[in-house]
């Protein structure tokens, strides 16, 4: 009974810990392989399941402060176009704006597409 207890326990806890999110370290593996169906259903997964991997707010980029002995980098960047035509007279806008990190130093600008 207690080798039966036993099998039941190892292939409950086995089929957890592979229904368990992935860690970034599986994740670099799989893209250092070069299996990238592995890495893209990781990184799919940990989209949707961890808090960790959501996308950072666009401002919050101006706010990145490498670790010590470490570097960060990070860029955000929105455009937008519109355009109509009333009557016949037809107007046309379009615009961005970029924010670029570089290890604490920030440019942010606006430039036309």
């Amino acid at each position: 009974m207690a080798k039966i207890a036993s099998l039941v326990v190892a292939v409950v806890l086995a089929v957890a810990i592979q229904g368990a999110p992935s860690s970034f370290d599986d994740i670099v593996e799989a893209a250092k392989s070069g299996n990238w169906e592995i890495f893209q259903s990781l990184l799919n997964a940990n989209l949707a399941s961890n808090p960790e991997w959501k996308p950072v707010d666009f401002h919050s980029i101006k706010e990145l402060k490498p670790p010590q002995g470490g570097q960060v980098y990070g860029e955000a960047e929105y455009t937008f176009q519109s355009s109509s035509d009333f009557d016949g007279q037809k107007t046309e806008e379009r615009g961005g704006h970029k924010i670029i990190n570089n290890n604490g130093k920030v440019k942010e600008f606006d430039f036309q597409p």
